[in-house]
């Protein structure tokens, strides 16, 4: 899987808060967030799909 950068705008207290939420988890901040737009994803697609 090719991975790509992503530049972003996020207001600097709940970045903050993120970051030492992922650092207390184990976690890296670019790993959590992909599974957090992994997840919406496909929560998205099950709800269109209970819609139908």
């Amino acid at each position: 899987m090719t991975k790509v950068k992503v530049s972003m705008t996020i207001d600097d207290e709940i970045f903050a808060a993120f970051k030492n939420f992922c650092r207390q988890n184990g976690m890296k901040v670019s790993t959590k967030v992909e599974q957090l737009m992994k997840d919406n994803i496909k929560n998205s697609t099950l709800q269109q799909f209970i819609k139908q």
